[in-house]
């Protein structure tokens, strides 16, 4: 199965991924600053042209990696949980589990990663002064890791959403007003007036300097910034307004059931297409002690179904994901995407007292929004 993240590894517990659309940015770098470099110095052979190219590419990378762990190191300590840093084809972006509970909070997770920028753009400059002495391939790409570490410190620090100045701006409204909804809101605004202008940037560039590749791509650049401000906004008022909403509040109560000692071919039939159900909880309504599926099923061979039970298919309760009656419905939600999950038993110490479809769990939200609105 085509997977669209490649794990690099693990970094104090933070996944490491590359998105595949990573690629098309690390090949529009390579062939750019190859060709420029090419350009600027013709003297070079074509293997220090190649090696250099290469390498400053991969640090650039580096650099952005460590621009995200910056973010996630503060938020760590903070005690706000990180999951995964993923590289993609704008750049990196750490995933934070929920969100900031203080504005002192949100404005150091947000300044620490364009710290880290400034950093090594400073660290990258004061290498390549005596690096001039040694090599200048080594000088040329320390001065352009230097420079383009201080463009992504100051680009970032432009105050809209999802850009960590959009953060930052929003800590200090947040600070000032004692409002974190009113610190949002004006981090929204702030995030579709840098895409509005990014917009006029790039179509400016495209008719009145004829530059269509680089207009393109600002305005490309432009419309994700646009999309990410809209989308956060949408999400932060989502989790207000579901704030208060539990497990208990949302779990079926009633257990579709299965005995362990069902046949697969006759729980397909007689249980899961006859009654439109695609898992059951294996046991009675006092002892569960498992869950099987339809992927369970379609794992073994359908020569075998008759000669199998779903207690020999089923996932143990105890290898379960599983949320307490108490826990909200954020943490749900979370829980649901990051495990790609479609059911969720509601448990109560080791007893089932319920479960959460993913389908009717999108449907039950939606209706309390529109009960709140």
């Amino acid at each position: 199965m085509f997977r669209s993240v490649l794990v690099l590894g693990y970094i104090r517990g933070i996944r490491i991924e590359i998105h595949v659309s990573w690629l098309i940015i690390f090949v529009l770098l390579l062939v750019s600053l190859g060709a420029g470099l090419h350009q600027a110095y013709p003297d070079w052979s074509p293997a220090t042209v190649v090696i250099t190219t290469v390498v400053t590419v991969l640090l650039f990378f580096a650099s952005i990696l460590a621009h995200e762990l910056g973010h996630s190191v503060v938020a760590i300590r903070r005690g706000v949980p990180v999951r995964t840093i993923t590289l993609f084809i704008f750049g990196g972006m750490a995933q934070i589990s929920k969100d900031s509970e203080s504005a002192n909070d949100e404005f150091w997770i947000a300044i620490a990663g364009p710290a880290v920028s400034f950093a090594l753009a400073a660290g990258f400059l004061l290498l390549s002064l005596p690096a001039v002495a040694i090599s200048e391939p080594l000088s040329v790409a320390l001065v352009w890791l230097g420079l383009v570490n201080l463009v992504v410190a100051v680009f970032n620090l432009i105050p809209g959403f999802p850009l960590d100045g959009g953060r930052v701006f929003r800590a200090l409204v947040w600070k000032f007003t004692g409002d974190a909804a009113r610190g949002m809101r004006a981090a929204v605004m702030g995030g579709r007036l840098v895409a509005y202008g990014l917009f006029a940037v790039g179509l400016w560039s495209m008719l009145a300097m004829g530059n269509l590749l680089g207009g393109l791509w600002i305005m490309i650049i432009a419309w994700f910034l646009l999309n990410m401000a809209e989308a956060s906004g949408r999400d932060f008022g989502m989790r207000k307004r579901l704030r208060g909403l539990r497990a208990r509040d949302l779990a079926d109560q009633h257990l579709p059931l299965v005995s362990p000692a069902t046949a697969v071919d006759q729980w397909v039939n007689d249980h899961m297409l006859a009654g439109g159900q695609r898992a059951h909880f294996v046991g009675d309504r006092d002892d569960v002690i498992g869950l099987v599926t339809l992927s369970d099923a379609r794992k073994l061979p359908r020569e075998r179904w008759s000669q199998t039970t779903v207690a020999d298919i089923m996932t143990p309760v105890q290898k379960l994901v599983r949320v307490e009656p108490d826990s909200s419905a954020e943490e749900i939600l979370q829980l649901i995407n990051e495990h790609s999950l479609n059911q969720l038993p509601v448990m109560d110490g080791d007893r089932v007292t319920g479960w959460i479809d993913r389908r009717r769990l999108l449907g039950t939200i939606e209706l309390h929004l529109e009960l709140k609105s």
